[in-house]
């Protein structure tokens, strides 16, 4: 006889054995916390169609090669439902009185009023002590009433209770910890009153599904101050992001908890490193945003990160950080020497409001326009003349420097192309090419003026006329005999640009004149079809007669 090695088979869930009459024993095993919480889901959404009359669902599973109807494994048209009675009264359908599996049952339906009545037993001693976990469960039901009956039975039964019953409760009320609006009482009544969530517990939940790893974080934040470490391990190591940024907001939490400094600065540490290593871009943000809420990060770290950070986004987060610190103005050095533009520009935003409105000038030449455009909006604040500094920078050619040549264009007075005019032969490139593109900002350079520029020595020189010359077609071609083989190419580039996008038309050259609208709507009508001759006698004769036929009509010849 041939014998086959199958598997363990689970064919009834634990809501389907209750439903069949088995007691919880039996129904939920060794009743994890976790398993307390699928009873209750998986009997909830089974009886929703009790509640809802008229209601129904139908579904099959497979058992073996065969698909069956899944009310021939279960079926909860069985389970307990409201009755109404005479009066405005009512009672669920159960047994009298109601066995262990049919408050069990009763305590997860999904009508309140049977969940109601279940935790009503307790005032005529009916209620089994089995169901405790799912009267905690109930304690953050959505339901008001029931939430009240539930709680008041969890209050009494814990005030007596010993140690032994908290270290069951502990795992299932970090789980109902979780429920955002009446799970806090819950977590309160049972680890608030064992002082802290027992080692052993938070060992189980972190080593769980991803809920009960959320959980026993959120748990370990106030009760297990010696979690630290596991914390970590599940914020570096776990493939889930919200798992990982749980880990990392609980350890943050934990170490300002701590009160030590070598645990504040061993935590630091390692979050920097996080910032540095952790794939998900999101997340770094996240909890960068919680470190800040917290106050986590000193002023020095956020200068730190705000000049050299890798990512713009983390940067421009820990400038802001860094301006809205108190210790703000320490640092502020750093910021002005950052890389970032958008920092440099919020630094130098600040500079007149420490009493450093002096160094503003300074900032006039930086090499982004968006921190000369800060400079200058502070400084025409005090009633400085920029137009007189940008002058006297760019009036001897031996000091002056291009950003300053683009600074007096960007004042935006076509008089000042006279003093930019000359620097168009300076002997410093980026001074000729800042003066190219200035006088164009100034609308002082015609476009027929640009193609000699196009024979630069400078790269940078060639590249800011040519990018001038694209919208001018007629002008790029005669490029197309250069000597230089970067403007052929580039020239070549911006032809077919301009053939793709523009359709070749060209700035410098007359617009042919536009055609007038019944002539365009012309050109939309069809072409008036000729009238048919009628046919006559003397058509039909004659040597060429049978051409306009037909093929397959006219006559052989």
């Amino acid at each position: 006889m041939t014998t086959y090695g199958l598997g363990p088979t689970k064919l009834y869930a634990p809501s389907e054995r209750l439903l069949h009459g088995k007691d919880l024993e039996s129904a939920i095993g060794a009743g994890e916390a976790g398993d307390w919480i699928r009873l209750d889901r998986g009997v909830h959404g089974a009886t929703r169609s009790n509640v809802l009359r008229g209601w129904k669902s139908t579904s099959w599973t497979r058992v073996g090669f065969r698909s069956v109807n899944a009310r021939e494994i279960a079926d909860w048209r069985q389970a307990p439902y409201w009755q109404e009675g005479l009066g405005g009264t009512g009672a669920p359908s159960w047994s009298l009185p109601p066995t262990e599996s049919e408050t069990a049952l009763c305590l997860c339906h999904g009508d309140p009023r049977v969940r109601a009545a279940a935790l009503a037993l307790d005032e005529s001693a009916e209620l089994p002590a089995s169901v405790l976990p799912l009267v905690l469960i109930r304690s953050a039901d959505t339901d008001a009433s029931v939430r009240t009956l539930a709680r008041a039975i969890l209050d009494r039964v814990l005030g007596d209770a010993d140690k032994a019953l908290l270290l069951e409760l502990a795992s299932l009320a970090a789980l109902v910890g979780r429920r955002r609006r009446y799970g806090a009482w819950v977590r309160e009544a049972v680890l608030g009153r064992l002082g802290a969530l027992p080692a052993e517990a938070l060992t189980r939940l972190l080593a769980n599904d991803r809920e009960s790893r959320l959980a026993g974080l959120e748990a370990a934040t106030v009760y297990a101050s010696s979690a630290m470490e596991q914390a970590w391990a599940l914020a570096e190591q776990n493939p889930d992001q919200g798992v990982r940024a749980q880990g990392v907001r609980t350890a943050i939490r934990l170490a300002l908890a701590s009160g030590q400094q070598a645990v504040l600065d061993d935590a630091r540490a390692r979050f920097l490193a996080h910032l540095d290593d952790d794939r998900a871009y999101g997340l770094r943000l996240n909890t960068f945003a919680t470190a800040v809420e917290t106050g986590f990060l000193h002023v020095d770290d956020l200068a730190t990160l705000a000049a050299t950070h890798r990512y713009r986004k983390i940067r421009r987060h820990a400038c802001a950080a860094v301006l809205a610190h108190p210790e703000a103005d320490v640092v502020l050095d750093r910021l002005l020497s950052a890389r970032d533009t958008f920092v440099r520009s919020a630094a130098v935003g600040r500079l007149r409001r420490v009493g450093r409105g002096d160094e503003l000038p300074r900032y006039l030449t930086d090499l982004s326009g968006g921190v000369r455009a800060t400079a200058c909006r502070e400084l025409r604040a005090e009633g400085y003349d920029l137009r007189a500094h940008y002058q006297a920078l760019c009036a001897d050619p031996a000091t002056v420097v291009p950003a300053a040549v683009l600074g007096l264009a960007e004042q935006g007075n076509p008089e000042d192309a006279a003093l930019l005019h000359p620097l168009l032969r300076h002997a410093h490139a980026g001074v000729r090419a800042r003066a190219l593109s200035a006088l164009r900002m100034l609308d002082a350079m015609p476009d027929d003026a640009l193609p000699p520029f196009a024979d630069d020595p400078d790269p940078g020189v060639r590249g800011t006329a040519l990018s001038a010359l694209r919208g001018t077609p007629c002008l790029l071609r005669d490029l197309l005999d250069s000597s230089r083989e970067d403007v052929r190419a580039r020239v070549e580039v911006l032809l077919e640009l301009n053939r793709i996008h523009r359709q070749g038309t060209c700035r410098c050259c007359p617009s042919p004149p536009a055609a007038s609208r019944r002539a365009r709507s012309a050109k939309l009508l069809p072409e008036p079809r000729q009238p048919i001759k009628p046919r006559t006698a003397s058509c039909d004769s004659g040597p060429g007669a049978g051409d306009s036929l037909p093929l397959w009509l006219r006559p052989t010849r």
